[in-house]
C-alpha cells in the first residue's frame, strides 16, 4: 500500500474554503508551538493577534499595511489569468515608489508641477513605471518566446539596486543628516492629507480597482481573450486572438497596479523613499493571489489578513520583547502553511494498493 498524489480536475468553492480554513488554523497551532518553544505563552500571543483584528485602530493599520500587497495581488490575478507568471511584482512596486518620488522632487526642486496636480501625477507616474517594467518581459515572451519567470524575478533586484543608487546618491535629502532617505513628502503629496488616514483613500480605491478588473475579465472581449489565452494558448491562437497585443495590455495593467502599491508605501505609509521600503510585499502578493483563487474580490480581504499578520508581528515584538527573528519565524510559519493549503487544493492524496 502506497500514497500517490493525484491532480484535482476541479474543486468546489466550499472545499477550497474548507482547505484554506483548515491550514490557517493549522498555521496558528504551529505558530503557537513555536512561541511555546521560545518560552512565550501561546495564549498571550494569540490574544495579541485577536486584538489586532478586533480593535479599530490596529485593524485600520492592518488595512493600510495590506494595501501595497492588495494592489500588487490584483495585478497578479490578471497576469496569472493570462498564464503570464509575473514574479516581478516587487520590482514593479519599487518602480512605482521611484516614479512617485521623482514627481515630488520635480515639484520641490524645479516647480515643474503645480501643487494641485502633484498627487494625480504621482498616481499616473507610478502606474506607468510599474506597467512598463512589467511589459518588458512580456514583450520578450511575445516576440522571442522567452519564459517570463526568470526575467521578472531578476528585474526585482535591478529595480531595488537602482532605487538604492538614487537614495545613496542624487536623491539623498541634503537635510537628512547623511541618512539615505529622500526629502519628506509635503502634505499635499500624502494620501492621509484628505480624510485623515491613508486607508480611507486607498481601500475604496482598491475596491474600485477590483470592480473594474472583475468587469474587465467577465464582461469584455479583452477579458475573454485573456482568459482563453490563459487556459489554452493554442486554442487562442487558432481563434485568431492577437496574443502579443493581449499579453502586453494585460502586463501593462498588472505591473501598473503593483506600481500603485509602491505609491501607497511612499505616500501613505512612510512619507518618503528609503532603501528596503518594500519588505517583500511583491512576493507576499503572489501568495495572496493564489489564496484568493485569482478572484479580485477575494484578494482584498486576503491582503488585509496578511497586513494584519505584519501588524501583529510588530505588536508581539514590542509587547512581548521578542527578537525580530522570532516574529519572522511566526510569519513564515503561517505563510508556509497557507502555501501547503494551496498545494492540496490542486492535488489530493490517494491510497494505492
Amino acid at each position: 500500500m502506497a500514497l500517490r498524489l493525484e491532480r484535482r480536475l476541479e474543486i468546489s468553492r466550499k472545499l477550497s474554503a474548507s482547505i484554506s480554513a483548515f491550514f490557517i488554523i493549522l498555521a496558528i497551532i504551529a505558530a503557537s508551538l513555536v512561541f511555546e518553544l521560545l518560552g512565550v505563552s501561546s495564549v498571550e500571543t494569540l490574544s495579541k493577534i485577536y486584538y489586532v483584528f478586533t480593535t479599530p485602530a490596529t485593524l485600520l493599520q492592518a488595512v493600510l499595511r495590506g494595501l501595497p500587497m492588495g494592489f500588487a495581488a490584483l495585478g497578479l490575478c490578471l497576469a496569472f489569468k493570462m498564464n503570464f507568471w509575473n514574479i516581478g511584482a516587487d520590482g514593479q512596486i519599487y518602480m512605482g515608489m521611484m516614479a512617485a518620488t521623482g514627481i515630488v522632487l520635480m515639484h520641490a526642486y524645479y516647480g515643474l508641477i503645480p501643487e494641485p496636480l502633484v498627487l494625480p501625477a504621482m498616481v499616473a507616474a507610478s502606474f506607468i513605471a510599474g506597467g512598463v517594467y512589467c511589459a518588458l518581459p512580456a514583450f520578450l515572451k511575445a516576440r522571442l518566446g522567452v519564459n517570463e519567470i526568470l526575467p521578472t524575478l531578476m528585474l526585482n533586484y535591478v529595480a531595488m539596486r537602482f532605487v538604492d543608487f538614487l537614495i545613496y546618491g542624487p536623491w539623498r535629502d541634503p537635510k537628512g543628516f547623511g541618512f539615505p532617505v529622500s526629502i519628506v513628502f509635503p502634505d499635499y503629496a500624502r494620501l492621509d492629507s484628505f480624510l485623515g488616514h491613508s486607508a480611507y483613500v486607498g481601500f475604496p480605491g482598491a475596491i474600485a480597482v477590483a470592480a473594474v478588473l472583475y468587469g474587465l475579465l467577465q464582461k469584455t472581449t479583452l477579458g475573454f481573450e485573456m482568459r482563453v489565452m490563459g487556459q489554452n494558448i493554442e486554442a487562442a491562437r487558432y481563434a485568431g486572438i492577437r496574443l502579443g497585443r493581449t499579453l502586453l495590455t494585460g502586463s501593462l495593467v498588472a505591473g501598473g497596479l503593483a506600481g500603485i502599491g509602491g505609491l501607497v508605501i511612499v505616500s501613505g505609509i512612510i512619507g518618503r523613499l528609503r532603501p528596503g521600503a518594500s519588505p517583500g510585499y511583491g512576493y507576499t502578493a503572489i501568495i495572496i493571489a493564489f489564496l484568493s483563487g485569482l478572484n479580485p474580490w477575494l484578494a482584498l480581504p486576503a491582503s488585509v489578513f496578511f497586513g494584519g499578520l505584519l501588524v501583529a508581528g510588530d505588536v508581539i515584538q514590542s509587547t512581548l520583547n521578542l527578537p525580530f527573528a522570532a516574529v519572522q519565524i511566526f510569519q513564515a510559519t503561517i505563510f508556509l502553511m497557507i502555501i501547503l493549503g494551496e498545494f492540496f487544493k490542486r492535488y489530493r492524496v490517494k491510497v494505492v494498493r
